[in-house]
């Protein structure tokens, strides 16, 4: 081995750029800066596709050859297993009365709310809670139209280009700008006759630098108050190292995926990045995701119930 490693020197970077890759996918994650770009630019399955490609080129040497492809293989199985679920469907017509949904969207600052697609997600899933963020350029028109069909339901503008809509009461709002380009805002709501607390996060895009501030300044919160609902778009992969200090008092829709768990971009999506997590007290039922031409990223509707 030594001895092929001097041989054949690119071939034996290659084999240990994979290695490499791996290691910052499984064990150093983003804990790190100097890291951090190297663990958001690539996914599990762009190091699979890389992989595949590193044993076509030692297709002289078919020990490493084979060695190589029954490690991809492996690694394929792992990730359809962990990034592809069939959860079983839950519709309204099956759902309990203490069956409840929340809609969460980046609708990528249009020039017009989307309300075609959202009035759809309306029928569809009656979520009682729908969350937006990117949402710029929104009109006192369209938010007129939104009540129009929905009397029900308080539609209200927030900071940092987020708006909300609740089936119910908007009670309180407080805005964080935690750092350049990232903000969140604390919304306290009241849905038939119960008090929630939302926590809207939009983090910065740049996946070359380090989230530790952010994640801190969401773990603040949490730490400070009784938080129902964390949503957002993170611009952060789920196998962060930070979403772990979410995962004692809250719960993921990961898992709970109808289909692939990517959120971004809606072309060819190979990135989670959009996610909502619910306080323990509740349980995800399911995620439904659909991805359509009015913004690069998926909407997500999560269905839970309460824990009995």
């Amino acid at each position: 081995m030594i001895k092929l490693l001097f041989k054949y020197k690119t071939k034996a970077y290659l084999l240990l750029w994979y290695a490499f890759l791996l290691l910052i996918h499984f064990v150093v994650k983003d804990r790190y800066q100097v890291f951090v770009f190297i663990f958001n630019a690539v996914s599990l399955l762009f190091i699979i596709v890389y992989g595949i490609i590193v044993a076509l080129c030692l297709y002289k040497h078919k020990a490493l050859l084979i060695s190589m492809l029954v490690i991809n293989c492996v690694l394929g199985v792992y990730w359809y297993n962990n990034y592809h679920y069939n959860t079983e469907d839950i519709t309204i017509t099956n759902a309990s009365k203490d069956t409840h949904s929340i809609l969460f969207w980046n609708i990528s600052r249009p020039t017009n709310l989307p309300l075609e697609d959202i009035l759809k997600k309306m029928k569809a899933y009656h979520p009682e809670i729908l969350v937006f963020v990117e949402a710029k350029n929104i009109s006192d028109k369209d938010i007129s139209t939104f009540k129009t069909h929905y009397p029900l339901y308080n539609i209200q503008q927030l900071e940092g280009e987020m708006m909300i809509a609740v089936k119910g009461e908007i009670d309180d709002i407080k805005f964080n700008k935690i750092t350049r380009g990232s903000k969140n805002n604390l919304v306290a709501v009241t849905i038939e006759g119960k008090h929630y607390k939302i926590l809207i996060n939009d983090l910065f895009a740049n996946p070359a630098l380090s989230k530790k501030s952010e994640f801190k300044s969401i773990e603040s919160s949490v730490k400070s108050e009784k938080i129902d609902f964390i949503v957002g778009d993170f611009n952060t992969p789920y196998e962060s190292y930070f979403f772990n200090a979410l995962k004692t008092d809250f719960e993921s829709f990961h898992k709970y995926n109808n289909g692939f768990t990517a959120t971004w971009p809606s072309v060819f999506p190979v990135l989670e990045i959009d996610h909502i997590w619910v306080s323990k007290t509740w349980k995800p039922l399911i995620l439904h995701k659909e991805f359509n031409n009015s913004s690069d990223h998926g909407v997500l509707i999560g269905t839970f119930q309460i824990k009995h």
